[in-house]
Formats: structure tokens, C-alpha cells, sequence
């Protein structure tokens, strides 16, 4: 097998000028670099993903750029991309960007730069200032050797449907969630925990939930509505909070399970009945929703099916091979699940292969 030795002597370049060429260094003039590509080329020299792609800029390699791995939401989302990406023989890379949109820039333009072909991304990018709009405006002309860089989104980011994205309707699905706590369930004073407000995705949930209450003739307050951060300490210590204030609420409507999860913990610690003085409602359906006591209902969101929606339309663009001018936008509807935190004796529906 030959090594990156043998692709020098063979060009008559050193080593170095041959690590230029494979890491696609500017500095190298023309004429060498035809040479140590005909050497590659010659030698059979790591075909699969150098000689290749110098040759055609594709390396059958995909970044996935989350926020956070340990958010359960994503371990369906992931299966669903590595399903579709094995099957067509692509690798996927996995970052993760701790909610900081500095990073995620830098992750972005460090995978552009070494040699992927797509990026799917789930966006930490909330914010409306120049900077942000800026790199948003970027995702769509990514480029690597001249050639186009595909990206598709993780639901929009900052709710700018500039580029390719899967998304949820959230709000049609918080409207879903908290109408059916005043119809079928008959409460009246639902809490609304949050995600951060600026989030794109915690607004529209904010709207679906006062649309909910007003159509259903109950009067929307801000108080109803508390900041939560995705975290399961968040919905325990918000509830602890909210009980202490003495404000009177009979169910709570959560952005996520795992804040959910929290808010029973609380209750169930304070010697609060649910469902039958507190009925509490979950968003997206992960494992814990039924191995919890008692087990939660929730809104499903087609996690597997996003991830592999997500990787499908990848494909397709990476096939096209330049941006068109009008972006596709995958929308996924949601469901009900129904579990004993909304209605007691009810059959649980186990989801442990989720796990």
C-alpha cells in the first residue's frame, strides 16, 4: 500500500507540498499540484477519500452540528440521519455547540473547510442582530473547492426560512396540547412552562398557548407563562417556586419532557395528586414520558422521521449540486399521547426501545 512517501517520489515534490495538495493549501501553484494528483491517482493512494476527492470534491461524509447530545430529543433524530446516511454509504460526524452560537460559527466553517459534503445543523442562532443574520444569510453559499456545500436545519433558525430546514408547526401543536387540557381534561388555569423566550421555537409555543386559552374563553396573563431552559432542575425548582407563590393553577403545559419530568418530581415531593389536583403535560414524546410515575402524556414529535427526513433531502441537494432559489421547507405533523398524568387508568403506551 502506498503511503504519502511514495506520492512525493513519484510527483518529485517533498512531503509537505504533498500535505499542502491533500489539505487543499492555496499555496501550492498549479502545476504541482497536477503532479501530486497524478501521483495519487497513479498509486492508489487512499482512494476513498483523497484521491477522490481531490478529483471530484466529494468525500461521502456529512456533519451533524446539534446543541446539545445529551438532550435525549436528538438520540431518535440521529438514529433517523445514520439509518438514511448508511444506506447510501456516507459517514456522519457529530459536534455539538453547548447552545453557543460563537461556537456553532466556528464549527460550521471548520467542517466547510474540512471536506464535507452536506452540513445538517441544528441552530443555537436565536438572536436578530447583524452578526447573526449575517452568518444565517451564509448557511446557504457554503462552498469547498468551488463547490456548493448543501445545509439543511433543524427546525428554522431565528424562524428565518432562508435555507433548507425539517420543522414542527409548534405552535399548532401548543394550541393542540393546551386545548385538550381544557376540553378533555376540564382544566381552567394551565401554566405554561416555557423554553427561553428568545427562542424561536419557545415563541411559537408561547403563541399557540394563548391562542389555546382565548378561543377556549380564558383570559391570558403573562405570570402564566415561566422561562424554562430545557432542563429537567428547571421545571422542579419552577414548580417548587410557583407552588410557594400561592398562585392557583390546576394543570401545567411543559416546552419539553424533561422539564415535565421535573415538574412531578416537585409535586410528588409536595404531596400534590397528579392528575387529579395537577394535571401536567409534556412536548416531544421521548422514553422518559413512560417509564416516569405516573407516566406522562404528551405532544410526539416524529423525531427518527426528522433526522431521517433531514439526511433524505441532504442527499437529494448533494445530488443537484448547486442552490436553488427557492428553499424546501419539510413540515412534520404531531400527536397526542395520552398517559395517566392527564387521565388516570389510562393503558400506558412503553416506549423502552426508545432507550
Amino acid at each position: 500500500m502506498a503511503n504519502i512517501k511514495d506520492v512525493a517520489r513519484q510527483a518529485g515534490v517533498s512531503i509537505s507540498t504533498v500535505s499542502r495538495v491533500i489539505n487543499d493549501s492555496k499555496s501550492v501553484s498549479s502545476p504541482l499540484r497536477v503532479k501530486v494528483e497524478k501521483a495519487i491517482d497513479d498509486l492508489n493512494y487512499s482512494t476513498n477519500s483523497i484521491a477522490r476527492g481531490l478529483k471530484s470534491s466529494q468525500t461521502n461524509n456529512i456533519a451533524v452540528i446539534l446543541t446539545s447530545v445529551s438532550r435525549t430529543f436528538f438520540s431518535g433524530v440521529l438514529e433517523g440521519i445514520n439509518k438514511e446516511a448508511d444506506q447510501e454509504k456516507y459517514s456522519v460526524f457529530i459536534s455539538e455547540t453547548h447552545d453557543s452560537i460563537e461556537r456553532e460559527i466556528k464549527l460550521v466553517r471548520s467542517c466547510a473547510s474540512q471536506w464535507v459534503d452536506g452540513i445538517i445543523l441544528a441552530s443555537s442562532a436565536y438572536g436578530n442582530d447583524m452578526k447573526t443574520r449575517k452568518y444565517i444569510e451564509s448557511l446557504s453559499s457554503l462552498e469547498k473547492k468551488d463547490s456548493w456545500i448543501p445545509v439543511v436545519t433543524l427546525e428554522y433558525p431565528c424562524g428565518n426560512p432562508g435555507v433548507d430546514a425539517v420543522v414542527v408547526d409548534h405552535k399548532k401543536s401548543a394550541f393542540r396540547a393546551v386545548d385538550y387540557l381544557i376540553r378533555e381534561v376540564g382544566r381552567k388555569n394551565i401554566i405554561h412552562i416555557s423554553l427561553p423566550f428568545e427562542h424561536y421555537m419557545g415563541q411559537q409555543r408561547i403563541a399557540g398557548y394563548r391562542e389555546a386559552l382565548e378561543k377556549n374563553g380564558l383570559i391570558y396573563t403573562e405570570d402564566q407563562v415561566l422561562e424554562g431552559d430545557y432542563t429537567s432542575y428547571c421545571g422542579y425548582t419552577l414548580t417548587k417556586d410557583l407552588v410557594r407563590s400561592g398562585q392557583p393553577f390546576d394543570a401545567v403545559f411543559c416546552a419539553n419532557d424533561q422539564m415535565a419530568v421535573g415538574v412531578l418530581q416537585a409535586l410528588g415531593e409536595l404531596g400534590i395528586q397528579v392528575p387529579e389536583q395537577v394535571a401536567v403535560m409534556g412536548n416531544d414524546d421521548i422514553f422518559a414520558a413512560s417509564i416516569v410515575k405516573p407516566s406522562l402524556t404528551s405532544i410526539h414529535v416524529p423525531r427518527f422521521e426528522m433526522g431521517a427526513a433531514a439526511m433524505k433531502h441532504m442527499l437529494e441537494l448533494i445530488r443537484e449540486g448547486e442552490p436553488s432559489a427557492k428553499r424546501k421547507i419539510i413540515t412534520l405533523d404531531t400527536e397526542i399521547v395520552e398517559r395517566e398524568s392527564t387521565k388516570r387508568g389510562l393503558k400506558n403506551s412503553l416506549q423502552y426501545l426508545d432507550w
